[in-house]
């Protein structure tokens, strides 16, 4: 089906794939593409609901995407303004996502899981005209649009409420449907989605992607054939989430979609049911399925190829997960939002090692050290990555977007890793403070800024604890210094945390209350001293 390779220059010190061209002309947007790969597979099914049985062909996706696309015309929105997205996969969101596109207007796309700060933080940024969210969001998102004077419209899927659409009055018949022509874009430099990216303030960052550059990530990873039925569970406010949207329809393969939250119960009977080919799973998703006492009787016996990602799946995890594959493997995934798609991939997964793998096509890779050096062979250092196009950079964000890149126009990506002598990449540890839980990032910096506003605190510092089973990456655990006369228990700043943050902030890792924190000279708190006695504590008490 396919394969990953990587190759070395040993002078340039450079990591490459398979050196492909790029597929699509610069300037095509992702509508063309995506209209005329739905109207090449017809009446084949490109779209199963779990949650009501509802399928949908590629020519019926199709004419919902011309026809939400003409009515958005209709009702005069243009070129290059931004729409918003809080939304699970739900049967009419990939037409509304290719119908966005057909106008060229980027999808700002938001997690369904932000709080209040976060949303608000994020639509200040894009200044959207138009909403499309669930029902279930429609008070909490008019709340921000209201606090930051955002008169835009609200379209809602499952209904409306208040002074929302259902997204259903876009796919009303407009009688010129076989004349519509998506507008033209300029396809390195206009973006396609902003999704979100997490970065060193915590809150998200919003990421452009070009639609060369969604394009050409979208056929690096080329997974998936006419006959493959995929499933992931993956949100679009993520790009894994919109990679499996377009590569599943650009190859033609049926996706199977659930707004339920996932489950290992559910995703083993998903499997089953529809004799599932191709999966995508975050790393702690296994470690769950090999708890779940339905794996034992389960057929996979259709699971191809099992894909994880958002952090390193330890070798007994994989192992285990693969004696339950009669018929595939699984295969640890390396990327980043930033690059639209994967750097790495462990296929055939034969290594037998902690790799994330070969480099995908069109992937260039430098290890640099901390004075900016270029490392070789088994040299730990920062992983710096290249396109074939350039990220657009962060909306609003001058300073991150100018940071990410080195002189040299790769993307730094934060990660420590390593090449050995076969071109397999190892990611080892994060340079940076931020760390990962359960595949989504945390920043320490937001969550100390909004402890250390109680009176009760004096001082704060959040780190990462390693997860005990090396699944869920780093559990966020905040060391306090009490304020004089304060009496502030754990349960109150677990709550605090947990009522103002997204899920994977949660200080899942414990609060722990001491008498000062190590310090410099120039009042910088020693994080690492910090981390290395909150993991002894945190071992105490698990023991």
């Amino acid at each position: 089906m396919f394969s990953f390779a990587t190759s070395f220059d040993k002078k340039l010190k450079l990591w490459s794939g398979r050196d492909i061209f790029p597929l699509y002309h610069p300037d095509i947007s992702v509508a063309q593409v995506m209209l005329g790969a739905l109207k090449n597979y017809g009446p084949k099914i490109a779209q199963i609901s779990d949650d009501n049985g509802t399928r949908l062909s590629f020519d019926e996706i199709r004419m919902k995407t011309v026809r939400a696309a003409q009515n958005l015309q209709k009702r005069e929105y243009k070129s290059k303004q931004v729409f918003g997205l809080v939304a699970k996969n739900s049967q009419h969101l990939a037409p509304i996502i290719f119908a966005s596109m057909c106008l060229g207007c980027p999808i700002n796309t938001l997690g369904i899981s932000f709080k209040k700060t976060e949303i608000i933080h994020m639509l200040k940024i894009t200044k959207p005209v138009l909403m499309f969210c669930d029902i279930e969001m429609y008070d909490l998102l008019k709340e921000c649009l209201l606090e930051l004077g955002n008169k835009a419209k609200i379209l809602t899927f499952g209904g409306s409420k208040g002074d929302s659409e259902p997204v259903e009055n876009l796919f009303l018949k407009t009688k010129y449907e076989n004349d519509f022509i998506p507008v033209k874009v300029d396809g390195k430099n206009e973006a396609a989605v902003i999704v979100c990216s997490s970065g060193t303030t915590g809150l998200p960052k919003c990421a452009g992607i070009s639609h060369a550059a969604l394009l050409d990530a979208v056929n690096r990873f080329n997974i998936g054939t006419f006959s493959d039925v995929i499933l992931s569970f993956g949100l679009v406010q993520w790009i894994n989430g919109l990679r499996f949207l377009l590569r599943g329809t650009l190859c033609g393969a049926t996706r199977i979609i659930t707004t339920d939250i996932w489950s290992p119960e559910l995703e083993l009977s998903i499997i089953e049911k529809y004799q599932v080919t191709i999966a995508m799973n975050a790393s702690y998703h296994i470690c769950l399925l090999m708890e779940s006492e339905h794996l034992k009787t389960a057929d996979l016996s259709s699971l191809n190829i099992l894909m994880i990602g958002g952090s390193k799946v330890p070798t007994y995890l994989r192992n285990g997960m693969n004696n339950h594959l009669s018929n595939g493997k699984v295969h640890d995934v390396y990327g980043m939002s930033e690059i639209a798609c994967v750097a790495a991939l462990d296929y055939p997964g034969l290594s037998g090692k902690e790799t994330v793998g070969q480099l995908a096509n069109g992937i260039h890779i430098k290890i640099i050290d901390d004075e900016g050096n270029r490392c070789g062979i088994g040299e730990n250092g920062e992983i710096c990555i290249k396109t074939n196009y350039k990220f657009l950079g962060y909306y609003g964000n001058e300073i991150a977007s100018n940071d990410i890149f080195d002189e040299e126009d790769f993307i730094m990506s934060g990660d420590i890793g390593h090449f050995d002598e076969n071109g397999y990449l190892y990611v080892v540890d994060r340079k940076k403070d931020i760390f990962k839980y359960c595949g989504s990032q945390v920043s320490p910096s937001e969550i100390e800024a909004f402890l250390i506003e109680s009176k009760d605190i004096k001082l704060v510092c959040v780190v990462g604890i390693p997860d005990p089973d090396q699944v869920a990456g780093d559990l966020p655990a905040a060391v306090i210094v009490r304020a004089n006369g304060s009496n502030i228990s754990e349960k109150e700043v677990l709550d605090m945390v947990a009522g103002h943050f997204a899920d994977q902030c949660k200080l899942r890792g414990g609060v722990y209350f001491v008498d000062s924190l190590p310090i410099t000279q120039s009042a910088k708190v020693l994080r690492r001293i910090v981390k290395e006695t909150t993991i002894k504590r945190f071992n105490a008490r698990k023991n």
